[in-house]
């Protein structure tokens, strides 16, 4: 009888969570910089969420150690559903960097919703950069002056780069910052010469002429750069690469499962709204949504593919 009583407490309390959640504001930790993919895609996201949920959705930077100070936090959070790890294409990466994470990337979090995923990255340079063209960019790297920024080692804008001197021959040096934001400060003051950019980005700031792109990295072009051609299309038909998870949200662990189901509804929800399907689809971002479970296998996959990226990189894990 007694363990009966608890089961019925337990199913109660569980459909209170469902019920009551949420009676506060939801925070979604993004953890780089403003500014970057991952953090206007939250932003979109946040915004309609909260009026889905009845309360705001925040979003807060904590940026730092290519993410781990943020992903960390969240790890070690209540698991009440009301701090979200909203996680960049690092949080699939930084496996395979850190020997010694805080945190278990698999173990520590459940997932919630995949939000979506760009299909290239953008290689850009920096108005004082002679360059027009990816072949010119190489010539030019010949003389040892040209370097490139990336958000962190092993950040997905640093292995971009590095398979990028792979495919090309060349060795640009990779000068690291904590987000995208400060990397495009330094390509407009020409403290670094080239980035890789996801386009959710790159269509922004190419809008005011201050940057110019030279190629993107997927094998066919995206609608909204149909004048920058593919790298196969620039001379180098072996560089080829996806813009990996730009978004997708987790919940520590021990976060209970209605809630983490009613997220889910309400965060598929608001990606299923026409304003933000189109929002989404002018930054060359494919929406993405389903359930928990789908996240898991993407995670996995996206797990396994980076670590052999990594490996052929010869990125040594810290």
């Amino acid at each position: 009888m007694t363990r009966i009583l608890s089961i019925l407490l337990c199913l109660f309390a569980c459909a209170a969570n469902a019920q009551d959640y949420p009676s506060k504001p939801v925070r979604f930790v993004m953890p780089f910089a403003p500014g970057g993919p991952t953090d206007i895609l939250a932003r979109i996201v946040a915004e309609r969420l909260g009026a889905r949920l009845g309360q705001p959705v925040l979003v807060e930077n904590r940026a730092g150690a290519n993410g781990i100070i943020g992903t960390e936090h969240v790890a070690k959070s209540a698991p009440d559903g009301y701090t979200l790890l909203v996680a960049p294409t690092s949080h699939a990466i930084n496996p395979s960097i850190y020997r010694k994470l805080p945190y278990d990337t698999l173990k520590d979090f459940a997932s919630v919703a995949y939000l979506g995923a760009s299909t290239c990255m953008v290689m850009v340079v920096g108005n004082p950069v002679p360059a027009k063209t990816v072949k010119e960019f190489v010539a030019l790297s010949a003389n040892g002056k040209v370097n490139y920024a990336a958000a962190g080692t092993g950040n997905f804008t640093h292995l971009a780069g590095e398979l990028f001197n792979m495919v090309a021959g060349t060795n640009v040096q990779a000068v690291q910052y904590k987000g995208a934001g400060p990397m495009v400060q330094a390509l407009y003051s020409g403290e670094v010469q080239a980035a890789f950019l996801g386009p959710v980005q790159a269509i922004n700031l190419l809008k005011d002429g201050r940057i110019r792109a030279l190629a993107q990295t997927g094998p066919t072009r995206i609608p909204q750069l149909a004048d920058v051609p593919t790298m196969a299309e620039a001379g180098y038909p072996g560089y080829d690469l996806d813009g990996g998870i730009q978004a997708a949200i987790y919940a520590p662990a021990k976060t209970p499962r209605d809630i983490i189901a009613k997220l889910n509804r309400e965060v598929n929800a608001v990606l299923a709204e026409p304003a933000v399907k189109a929002r989404f689809e002018s930054l060359a971002v494919e929406n993405a949504g389903g359930p928990p479970e789908a996240l898991d296998r993407q995670l996995q996959s996206k797990i396994e593919k980076y670590a052999a990226i990594v490996k052929a990189a010869k990125i040594e894990p810290e």
